[in-house]
């Protein structure tokens, strides 16, 4: 049985998922929640109508956030939650 016949690109599943809804957290332990956008081959991210979460309560609304993918810890489709 041979993985690589299952086995699916992040990148390609994330470019695939824009306009859906995600949860990024971020390597400071921030998370925010909204629909992604865009995304680039860096996983840096676009993501509009976006919500800042601290320990699950929601700190912040904003219209637009940017996201640098090196800051990223992981990213949670909407399809996965």
């Amino acid at each position: 049985m041979s993985q690589t016949s299952t086995a699916k690109r992040p990148l390609t599943t994330l470019q695939k998922s824009t306009k859906k809804k995600v949860t990024v957290r971020l390597k400071n332990e921030v998370e925010y929640k909204g629909k992604m956008d865009n995304v680039d081959s860096y996983m840096n991210l676009i993501m509009t109508d976006a919500e800042e979460l601290h320990d699950g309560k929601i700190i912040a609304n904003y219209g637009k956030v940017i996201v640098r993918g090196n800051n990223v810890l992981f990213i949670k489709l909407e399809s996965e939650l």
